[in-house]
């Protein structure tokens, strides 16, 4: 089954309680894409379970990045590893589909794409694979083509060397598109579910645009290229194929458009309805 889940915070007081359900409403969903407050206990956790049973709704993806993850110094890293110990456990208690992580080593640096970073990168993955698996809960791979897990080719790497049933991908597809990749979407679509569809348990939903070129300023200069997420629907992504592709799917998928306001964010939601309506596929 698909699931649009889209990012509406969890109410941290009573008050807040009828705008978040009117909210989750107007997406017209039972599922959302949230985290728990750093200052939230086991107790404060189960009370807002209860009352998202209560109101027949549950959290899909749930997620909050840690950028030590695969820092260079340890105890960043061993912060990072509390971090998502912590995530795991309240997504345990909460319900939640899946928790997701991702990588962040040498972001913007040389060694950004580097084996050594990429070898820290797989040992904090199997670190957390570890502590996913004593807790019972399924953790998922977010990728960043300015990141270690930058590829496919990646992603089938770090399920080979972790090898968890635990470990799933958090895919999303415009933080994996290349520039030479966002005129034939399509392709990459494929290549991606071809590969990786079996353990893609969530997906981010974002358009692409690209500019540069002159005309384009940079810093100083004219820009060279440059890549953009935008609204579903206003941009290169192939989401047509991206819905009949998640319709293969043999389990379930939560679909969140990401990092826009409400307004985009409803639009962006409406527009892949409107594909998969037309489509016949049935998303909840």
């Amino acid at each position: 089954m698909i699931f649009f889940s889209p990012p509406i915070p969890l109410p941290n007081t009573i008050d807040e309680r009828s705008d978040f359900l009117a909210k989750v409403d107007s997406f017209k969903t039972t599922m959302i894409t949230a985290s728990t407050p750093a200052e939230w206990t086991d107790k404060d956790v189960e009370i807002c379970r209860q009352f998202l049973e209560n109101n027949g709704i549950r959290v899909g993806e749930f997620s909050l990045f840690h950028r030590g993850f695969d820092h260079e110094d340890a105890r960043e890293r061993d912060l990072a590893q509390e971090h998502y110990k912590r995530m795991i456990h309240h997504g345990k208690i909460i319900g939640a589909h899946c928790v997701g992580f991702s990588t962040f080593g040498d972001r913007g640096m040389p060694g950004m794409w580097s084996d050594a970073t990429w070898e820290r990168s797989l040992d904090a993955i199997s670190r957390l694979a570890e502590q996913a698996e004593n807790i019972k809960m399924d953790i998922a791979a977010h990728p960043h083509i300015m990141a270690p897990l930058c590829s496919i080719n990646r992603y089938i790497e770090m399920l080979n060397y972790v090898n968890s049933h635990r470990l799933k991908i958090l895919i999303d597809i415009t933080n994996l598109t290349w520039p030479q990749k966002i005129f034939n979407t399509t392709q990459l679509v494929n290549e991606i579910f071809d590969n990786l569809g079996q353990s893609i348990v969530a997906l981010h939903a974002k358009d692409i645009i690209i500019s540069g070129g002159s005309g384009v300023e940079a810093a100083k200069g004219m820009g060279v290229i440059h890549l953009d997420e935008a609204v579903p629907g206003t941009g290169f992504m192939d989401f047509h194929t991206i819905v009949k592709r998640l319709d293969m799917l043999n389990h379930d998928v939560t679909v969140t458009v990401e990092h826009f306001d409400y307004k985009d964010t409803l639009e962006g939601q409406s527009y892949i309805q409107k594909i998969a309506n037309k489509a016949k596929i049935n998303f909840k």
